[in-house]
């Protein structure tokens, strides 16, 4: 992989590529359709904003299930 050459970590990589490509398809779906570059750029930016929510998302259910195990732990 072309990654490997940087010395990322696998999953740094793996994360990078899938940017990577999700923004080739974007592109090479701008070009069929006849989208705006500037219309593409914020549909990337949206994309990306939204993965970012739900990865915030799943750390703050994961975070507050963990503390609900330790305040039930501590009660018993």
């Amino acid at each position: 992989m072309i990654f490997s050459q940087l010395k990322l970590n696998k999953k740094t990589s793996a994360a990078l590529a899938g940017i990577a490509i999700g923004a080739a398809s974007l592109w090479a779906l701008s070009l069929w359709q006849d989208i705006d570059s500037e219309e593409l750029l914020r549909m990337l930016a949206a994309i990306l904003a939204m993965l970012g929510g739900l990865a915030l998302a799943a750390f703050f259910a994961v975070a507050l299930l963990k503390l609900l195990i330790a305040v039930l732990r501590r009660l018993i």
